[in-house]
């Protein structure tokens, strides 16, 4: 690969080269193309030419260098046979042209190994980066997956301690136990518990305090869609999306044993997470097993006060 310029400055450099010599020539000397100095001020050109840029400007110059040589040379006038003098013409063109064809190859081939080992250092360079990266997303994974082993183990217990807890006599003491487990399978503490009394739909109690959600969602697209068809509803599926808009992000309906919705849960936000089918079957399991809790909705659950989850983050 040779250098990047433009090739009409290339053959301004080599004019300008010309010009000098030949003003020389013309100027300080007896403008015979410089026949009488051996080595020839032409090769100069030539020879600068097919180092910087090949084989092509060299034999350029060396043509120029040829046309020059040809014209105002002095050569005819020595006393010499006919045939001496024509070699004697034609010698130095001749080595201007070999000259430029060799050296311009040459510089040729330096050039492109150059560029070779350009190319090769440019492709190490992006794979250290690659590997770099690699080793990085690799390290992140590592330690999001220690995070995540250390806080399953934590889950597994808050949940067994959750599930005992539903078992309690004390209505206050399961609404804890199911705000907890809510909590631990949404991976969020922004949720609402939602009663379900007929066309009366009122919130039971929060993973923790929820502002601008409304205690009351009797009228709402969502609860008219819960008892219609009681399922569970997501903002990723587009068919969801009008009955969540500015509810929340899923909605989960609670079943009793008879197959009746008894409680909607509304998940309002889970910042950093999808609501992927397992996010979503993990809520599904949640919602059954508080619908086969008879004494959630018996009569002593009408008195039963709100029940805030303490502020902290779920793992």
């Amino acid at each position: 690969m040779l250098k990047h310029r433009p090739i009409f400055l290339q053959c301004a450099e080599m004019l300008i080269l010309f010009a000098l010599l030949l003003t020389i020539d013309k100027g300080l000397l007896h403008g015979d193309a410089f026949s009488n100095l051996n080595p020839n001020p032409y090769w100069l050109p030539v020879v600068a030419m097919a180092i910087t840029y090949g084989t092509g400007m060299g034999l350029v110059a060396g043509i120029i260098a040829t046309a020059i040589w040809l014209n105002w040379s002095n050569i005819w006038s020595l006393p010499a046979d006919h045939l001496e003098q024509q070699l004697r013409l034609s010698i130095q063109p001749l080595l201007w042209m070999v000259a430029a064809l060799v050296i311009g190859e040459v510089t040729a081939s330096r050039m492109n190994r150059i560029a070779d080992q350009e190319r090769r250092n440019q492709a190490m360079n992006r794979n250290w980066k690659r590997l770099a990266e690699v080793i990085a997303h690799l390290t992140d994974t590592n330690r999001k997956l220690q995070v995540r082993i250390a806080t399953e183990q934590r889950t597994v217990v808050q949940a067994i301690g959750a599930g005992l807890r539903l078992m309690q006599p004390d209505p206050e003491s399961r609404a804890e136990a199911i705000a907890r487990m809510i909590a631990l399978a949404a991976q969020t503490e922004d949720f609402t518990f939602y009663d379900v009394r007929g066309n009366q739909v009122t919130a039971r109690f929060s993973g923790r305090v929820v502002a601008d959600q409304p205690p009351d969602l009797g009228r709402s697209l969502l609860v008219e869609t819960m008892l219609a068809t009681p399922r569970s509803l997501q903002n990723s599926c587009a068919p969801d999306q009008a009955a969540l808009a500015e509810i929340g992000v899923a909605a989960l309906p609670v079943m009793d044993r008879e197959e009746a919705l008894v409680a909607i849960i509304v998940i309002h936000s889970a910042i950093g997470l999808r609501t992927t089918e397992a996010y979503m079957a993990q809520l599904r399991q949640v919602a059954d097993l508080i619908g086969r809790t008879p004494a959630l909705f018996g009569k002593e659950v009408g008195g039963a006060p709100k029940w805030l989850v303490p502020e902290g983050k779920v793992a």
